[in-house]
């Protein structure tokens, strides 16, 4: 396994959040809006693919916020 910077889904949803341009006032639940669609295509994922070691460390990085773009 590789070593590498990731960045985590939370920076990621935050930044397109606030390089979308969104209103100060509704950035908090676009935030929020992506957070949940985020989790539902995870769900989803898991649903279509369950993982063969669910005892095994999850590598979270910020390609699971691809799925929004």
């Amino acid at each position: 396994m590789g070593n590498g910077i990731g960045i985590a889904p939370a920076v990621m949803i935050n930044r397109m959040v606030h390089e979308a341009g969104v209103p100060k006032d509704a950035q908090l639940s676009e935030v929020a809006r992506l957070t949940t669609s985020l989790r539902q295509a995870q769900a989803e994922e898991q649903a279509r693919n369950p993982d063969p070691d669910p005892g095994a460390t999850t590598v979270v990085n910020g390609a699971e916020v691809d799925r929004l773009i």
